[in-house]
């Protein structure tokens, strides 16, 4: 799965000029964290966050006005505060170096931009949820089986094998290295036309299985 798949298109943005008056009241009414700061021609001059805007208002223990901090924030422009050095994300890009960017970076949100450098797109830890939720077939109904299993090569092509002679259809598969020569594979799969002869197939094959679980599917 690509960034392209899970980002979202219609991205709110601000212009280096606008006052953080203005930024600070877009993220509120549209209930956002950050905000891509762009040019005339949607290229990527900065991001700036909710953060960056507490940092720059007057502290609570301030005896100014409220007139008075909103005056301040007035005056005061994006390009004032805003980060410059912006981590991007290519619309190619896969999901699981969305989350590795996401984590290194430290960040909710990283703008998306095509080739021209301009932007096209935005990804959140929202959207990144999203994309485990269905890669995990969490969404639909299945059933949730964890096998113990050694960590060497043809395993997890013996248990699926298994798995095509009963015409059972793997719905996601995942497998974890435990670090001491064994490794825990889950599988969520249909078993809706074939019972649960399929587990004791498993560990007639030398498998132990840990855990079966019977899910609905998250709406």
């Amino acid at each position: 799965m690509l960034v392209k798949d899970f980002m979202t298109t219609d991205v709110i943005t601000v212009r280096e000029d606008q006052s953080m008056l203005e930024a600070r009241e877009l993220l509120r009414s549209k209930n956002l964290i950050s905000l891509p700061v762009v040019d005339d021609i949607k290229r990527i001059r900065g991001i700036i966050t909710i953060d960056d805007i507490g940092k720059a208002s007057p502290s609570d223990s301030s005896t100014l006005s409220r007139y008075e901090a909103n005056y301040l924030l007035g005056r005061l422009k994006v390009k004032d505060v805003m980060g410059r050095n912006v981590v991007t994300l290519d619309a190619e890009d896969t999901i699981e170096y969305v989350a590795y960017k996401l984590y290194k970076s430290k960040v909710n949100a990283l703008p998306v931009v095509n080739k021209e450098g301009k932007l096209c797109g935005i990804i959140s830890r929202s959207d990144l949820f999203r994309s485990f939720v269905e890669i995990m077939g969490m969404n639909r109904a299945c059933t949730r089986i964890t096998v113990e299993a050694p960590d060497k090569v043809g395993v997890v092509a013996e248990i699926t094998n298994m798995l095509k002679e009963d015409g059972i259809n793997i719905i996601s598969l995942v497998t974890l290295q435990n670090g001491d020569g064994t490794a825990q594979i889950t599988i969520r799969c249909d078993l809706h036309n074939s019972g649960m002869d399929i587990i004791e197939q498993i560990r007639e094959a030398g498998y132990e299985v840990s855990d079966i679980m019977t899910l609905d599917g998250l709406n």
